[in-house]
C-alpha cells in the first residue's frame, strides 16, 4: 500500500493537485492503513472458491445487517443471501454520497462513521445517521436533500 501512496503522491504533485485535495487523499490512505482495509476487497478474495467467499462475506457483514432495524425480525437464511450481495464503500469527510436529482440503484447501510442528511443548501442538517442506519437515493430524492459524510465513513451497499 505504501508504494501505491507514493505513486499517488507523485501523480498529484506532477498534476498540481491542490494541497487540500492531496491532504484528503493522504488521510484516506492513512485510514486504510490504520484499519487494515483493502481498497478493493473483492479483488483481495477473488482467488478463493465461491463457498469460502460466501463464508467470509457472512462473517464480515452479518453483524452489520443485524443492527439494521428493518432486518431485526428477518430469517437468518434471507440475511445470509442478502450478505452475499453487499460490498463496503469508504467515504471521506465532506463527500456527498447522494444528492437530489441523481438516479439511485443502491441501498446504503451505515457500517461505521457519521452522516448527515442536509437540505438543498448543503448546510441545514435535517437528520444524522450512524451505524445501523440505512438509506437509499429514492427516499432522499423525495425529501429534496443530500447525504454528506462527516468523517471517514464505511457504508455497506446492497446492489
Amino acid at each position: 500500500m505504501i508504494s501505491k501512496l507514493d505513486g499517488v503522491k507523485t501523480y498529484m504533485r506532477m498534476r498540481r493537485v491542490p494541497n487540500h485535495l492531496q491532504v484528503k487523499v493522504i488521510k484516506w490512505f492513512d485510514y486504510l492503513w490504520l484499519t487494515q482495509k483493502c481498497s478493493d476487497e473483492e479483488r483481495a478474495v477473488s482467488c478463493l472458491p465461491d463457498k469460502l467467499k460466501a463464508e467470509i462475506a457472512i462473517n464480515v457483514h452479518l453483524d452489520t445487517l443485524k443492527r439494521v432495524e428493518i432486518f431485526q425480525n428477518t430469517e437468518a437464511g434471507f440475511l445470509c443471501e442478502l450478505v452475499l450481495k453487499l460490498r463496503p464503500v469508504l467515504f471521506s469527510p465532506g463527500d456527498f454520497i447522494c444528492r437530489k436529482g441523481e438516479v439511485g440503484k443502491e441501498m446504503y447501510i451505515v457500517n461505521r462513521g457519521r452522516l448527515q442528511v442536509v437540505a438543498d443548501n448543503g448546510k441545514t442538517v435535517m437528520a444524522s445517521l450512524k451505524a445501523g442506519s440505512y438509506f437509499g437515493e429514492i427516499s432522499i430524492l423525495n425529501m429534496g436533500t443530500a447525504v454528506l459524510s462527516k468523517g471517514l465513513t464505511i457504508l455497506t451497499v446492497k446492489l
